[in-house]
């Protein structure tokens, strides 16, 4: 079944909602984020028909967003209603007391309106013989559960049912949510709104997640293999030797210095590194103003960019100084940053000194890692407008 398919059949219309319970309604209203605006019917207690129903209705909606003092001052009245009531009679139809769809409403609105500490001590003890009643593996006993530990942060919540914990504990583990996801394709058949609803907020929380995650890795491993594919993907760079399209003249992307290779991992690399920066300058080293190409300050690493256009060990001798220098500059007590990495335009293809060079800059201290990337070999040494410069120096 595709996402948009499962995200059809956990919902709820309008024909759904009519002929439940208002607490009901309220509580799935509360679990579809879809759904929320429906809470808002629900806030308001005012007349003589303050049943534990409604009370319970405007707990779900004062725990979604807040409300103006009238409302709140209308739950907390019919909440000391609710308290001062005897429940547990012997005779006497239990009603509100195993509700428990009632029970976690009122224990929501309690919390978000600001409980006192008699009405915290009163609905703990009430809940506490509510669980002893209840089937200890049904679904409602865990809503039990979940309004105690509103109720006491102290109080250890545990859920038989994944799917609860999902729903309503912000500190789910990825196991536990995991959990959930699984119990919740295998009750996806059922029609019955709140087992919907519990689906829904499963479902909405493993989206949220999955929409948040990065496109990549974003650490220093993630951020070292984007800059080592640059070297299967640079297959596709533009460099034609033929006219592909009637009437347009082929084009040829050159890489012809220093700027131009940073533009290639900025093109890269600033989609998945929103804080990605370039040519900032660094606090003063004596007269010295140091200036370093691309940054990832979250990462504290700096991507140093060198263009080699010369070929032989005197040409990586003279790269390995210049790294040894910006070290120096950028890697002190005043910067922000801890990490090099060093990404070398290799104009020659000189593949047979790469080992050399690698191992000597990866000895320097702070340099994390030395990537090599050669000129592709479709793309042919261009030779006219050559410097016999190895480098591009920024001071």
């Amino acid at each position: 079944m595709k996402i948009g398919d499962l995200a059809r059949c956990l919902a709820l219309d309008a024909n759904d909602y009519e002929g439940l319970p208002v607490h009901v309604a309220a509580f799935c209203s509360y679990l579809i984020q879809q759904d929320n605006e429906r809470l808002d019917a629900h806030s308001s207690l005012r007349g003589d028909d303050q049943s534990y129903q409604k009370v319970a209705a405007a707990g779900y909606a004062l725990a979604k967003r807040s409300f103006d003092d009238p409302v709140v001052g209308s739950f907390k009245a019919a909440l000391e209603h609710l308290a001062g009531r005897t429940y547990f009679v012997e005779g006497r139809v239990p009603r509100f007391e195993i509700d428990s769809i009632a029970l976690l409403g009122v224990a929501l609105g309690a919390k978000a309106t600001g409980i006192s500490p008699a009405h915290g001590v009163w609905l703990h003890e009430l809940l506490q013989r509510t669980s002893r009643m209840l089937e200890p593996r049904d679904w409602q006993s865990d809503l039990v559960a979940i309004a105690k530990g509103v109720v006491d942060p102290n109080c250890r919540t545990s859920t038989k049912d994944p799917r609860v914990a999902v729903a309503f504990v912000k500190t789910a583990t990825p196991g536990e949510v995991q959990s959930g996801w699984s119990e919740m394709i295998t009750r996806v058949g059922e029609d019955e709104p709140v087992q919907i609803a519990l689906n829904r907020a499963v479902f909405d929380r493993c989206a949220a997640a999955l929409a948040a995650l990065p496109i990549a890795e974003s650490d220093i491993a993630g951020l070292i293999a984007s800059l080592e594919g640059l070297a299967q993907s640079m297959s596709h760079w533009t460099y034609e030797t033929h006219t592909r399209v009637k009437r347009v003249p082929m084009e040829q992307w050159e890489i012809r210095h220093e700027y131009h290779v940073q533009n290639l991992l900025w093109t890269v690399l600033r989609p998945v590194y929103a804080d990605l920066v370039d040519e900032e300058f660094l606090p003063k080293v004596g007269h010295k103003a140091p200036r370093y190409d691309l940054g990832v300050p979250s990462l504290e690493t700096i991507i140093e960019v060198k263009f080699m256009r010369r070929a032989g060990p005197a040409a990586c001798r003279e790269i390995t100084e210049e790294v040894a220098a910006d070290c120096s500059l950028y890697l002190t007590p005043s910067t922000r940053y801890s990490t090099l990495i060093i990404f070398i335009w290799d104009e020659c293809r000189q593949t047979e000194e790469y080992q050399t060079l690698k191992a000597g800059l990866e000895g320097l201290e702070g340099i994390k890692k030395v990537i090599i990337l050669p000129r592709p070999s479709r793309m042919e040494v261009r030779r006219a407008g050559s410097r016999p410069n190895s480098g591009d120096s920024k001071g």
